[in-house]
């Protein structure tokens, strides 16, 4: 285990408690990005890694993660990252550029903690 990512993440906890979550969230990003491996940290990954990570908690009722939470998102994350290029991929188009840019943005991981309701037929 990185004793580096443990600093990071105890840090971006007391940084959430105090309300600091611009520090919070550039800490929990270092502490999990660092204990990653097996993926090439290309601009795009990151990119799509903190856009992933900022959404989770500012959806989350608190902002501080657990070891175990913050390694159970990366893995969502890092999964929904190699789908999507796996479906670039495949693709019969040259996607690049924007068009890239807003297919990852537009990427919805759906959390544990959160329901998801899109699909489900209405109750009558």
């Amino acid at each position: 285990m990185d004793a580096l990512s443990i600093v990071y993440l105890k840090r971006g906890n007391m940084e959430a408690k105090a309300r600091k979550y611009r520090e919070a969230f550039e800490d929990y990003s270092a502490s999990f990005l660092s204990r990653l491996t097996g993926i090439d940290m290309t601009l795009e990954f990151v990119s799509f890694y903190r856009y992933q990570l900022l959404s989770y908690l500012k959806a989350k009722p608190v902002f501080t993660l657990s070891l175990p939470e913050g390694d159970m998102i990366t893995d969502l994350i890092v999964d929904a990252y190699r789908s999507f290029l796996e479906a670039v991929d495949n693709s019969p188009f040259n996607v690049t550029g924007e068009g890239r840019k807003h297919l990852l943005e537009s990427v919805n991981i759906v959390f544990p903690w959160q329901n998801d309701t899109e699909g489900l037929p209405e109750s009558t």
